[in-house]
Order: C-alpha cells, then structure tokens, then sequence
C-alpha cells in the first residue's frame, strides 16, 4: 500500500536525456514504454533539455493520458527572458508541441521579474482556456519570494536532497503541490560516484565540481554514508520521502535499469527515524565541511 502511494509521486526527469552526453532514441523510446508499464505517466521536461521536449511531443501523440510539466522563460534565441512577448512565445511553443499542458513553470526566475501581477494575469488566460492545468514555478537555488507571491502558483518545484535541505524550512509555509528534484543531487548522492569520478568538458557537471568542491562533496558523501547501512540511493530515496510536505519528486532517468532501480529503492522504502532526520538537517545547517563548501551549482 505504501510502495503504490509513493510510485503515485513519481515525476521522470528528462533533463538527463541531454545532459552528460546524450541518450539514444532508441534507449528513450526503451525507457518511455518501461515508465508506461510502470504507470509513471508524468514527465518533466524544459526548452533548453535538447531534444527531450520534441521526442516527448512524438510520445504525446501516441499516448494522450500522459501528463506534460514544461516551463517557460525563454526566448527565441534561448535565452533567459521573462518579458510577456518571451512568455507568450513559451507558452505557445509548448502548446504546439503538446497541445495541452498539466504545469507550466517560471523557469528559474531570480529577480527578473518586476511586475508579477502582469505575468499571473497572462498565465491565467491560458489556464481558464484550459490550455494548461496548473500554474507552476521551478524555483532558482536559494530564489524564494515573498509568500504574496509563492501562494499565487498552483505547484512549486525546489532541490531538496541529502545534501540540499532548505525547502525544509520553507515548504511549510505553502499550502501548494510541491515538487522536490535532484534528490540524488545530479549524480553525487549515487554508488557510482567517487573521489575517482572525473568529467569531461563535456558534461554540464564539469564547472560545477573540480577540485576543492569535488573532494569536499565526497567528505560530505563519506560522512552522509556513514549513518546507514543502506545503499547511498536508498538512502537518498527513504528521506525525500520521509517528509510530508513532498508531494511529488522529480528522479531523472536514462535507462530502463534506472527505472528498476528507482522501483526496488521505494518498495524497500522505510520512513527514517525521526532523529536521523534531524541528525541530516543538524549537518547541513550547523558542520562546517557542510555549510563553508555547499554542494551547488548553476540552475
């Protein structure tokens, strides 16, 4: 009963399909038809994921009962932009790759936006002609606004991981769906992860962790293993999940083994105790190998 609760939560990530060095057709159509077995039928999804928007738009045809999570923000040229003309060429972009949208989101606005009434009243048109359900925002690291403004959105989407716990102050305060990404903090909070691991100049990762950042991750990761005799994924698994204010999570899949791999993690699912809960947030808000050398990296 729980396992089917938590499976019911799943969002599949496509930021994956593009990133590091990007994924097949075919492997994605492999993975598409595995996620449609599984009864995962929500995708996230953004313009600049390259390539994943249109294979989507392909899938969507096929299979009208899937839910699409876009975002907008961008503009012709792909470039960060909130003006109404970038937003309305978002939205209308999306809408003819998939006809009808379940959320559309900011796309990590900082401090762009200066009239928020003018972007609501633009989104809202397209909500009451039911072009798209709900009206979402994915939220910049550390881009919180005031509670006026946050309330206004149907569905929030923010990082919270093991090493990324500061929705765990906020989320409470908003009485809105929330999505939580990266709860295996894009790769580092995996088996395969090491003091070893190396990226190319390729990978989007490579400016993000180099050298002192790299080797203080993989500090925080020995420390963060050090509490469970669980794998490091099952781990990241069980405390997203421990937490009630989650309502969705967002876990980016590349192959079909991801997706057997994700099942296994929440059917071996167990809520964490309510100490080593807080022994986690003591960590990410009190150790200074923690707080002085942040995991983080640019949205």
């Amino acid at each position: 009963m729980q396992t089917n609760k938590i499976l019911k939560k799943i969002i599949i990530g496509t930021w994956s399909w593009s990133a590091y060095k990007p994924v097949s057709k075919k492997i994605i159509e492999n993975v598409f038809d595995c996620c449609l077995k599984q009864k995962f039928l929500e995708f996230d999804t953004a313009p600049n994921y390259i390539g994943a928007e249109k294979i989507l738009s392909e899938f969507k045809k096929d299979n009208k009962n899937i839910l699409i999570n876009t975002k907008c923000g961008w503009d012709q040229h792909m470039k960060k932009n909130f003006n109404e003309k970038s937003l309305i060429y978002g939205l209308e972009r999306a809408l003819d790759l998939f006809k009808n949208i379940n959320v559309m989101q900011l796309h990590n606005p900082r401090n762009e936006i200066k009239n928020w009434n003018r972007v609501f009243n633009l989104l809202e048109k397209y909500k009451e002609k039911r072009y798209i359900k709900l009206i979402g925002i994915s939220l910049a690291r550390n881009h919180y606004f005031p509670k006026k403004i946050m309330n206004k959105f149907d569905f929030i989407q923010d990082e919270f991981n093991l090493l990324r716990v500061a929705p765990y102050f906020k989320m409470n305060n908003f009485k809105k769906i929330l999505a939580i990404r990266s709860p295996f903090a894009n790769g580092i909070l995996t088996t395969n992860f090491s003091n070893k691991t190396k990226f190319s100049k390729n990978d989007q990762r490579y400016s993000w962790l180099y050298g002192q950042r790299l080797k203080t991750i993989n500090k925080q990761k020995k420390i963060i293993q050090s509490l469970t005799d669980l794998s490091i994924e099952s781990f990241a698994t069980n405390f997203v999940f421990s937490f009630s204010f989650v309502d969705k999570a967002i876990f980016g899949i590349r192959t079909v083994r991801h997706i057997d791999e994700l099942i296994q993690n929440i059917e071996n699912f167990k809520k964490l105790r309510s100490s080593l809960v807080k022994k986690i947030i003591y960590l990410n808000t009190k150790n200074d190998l923690f707080c002085k050398n942040i995991y983080r990296y640019n949205n």
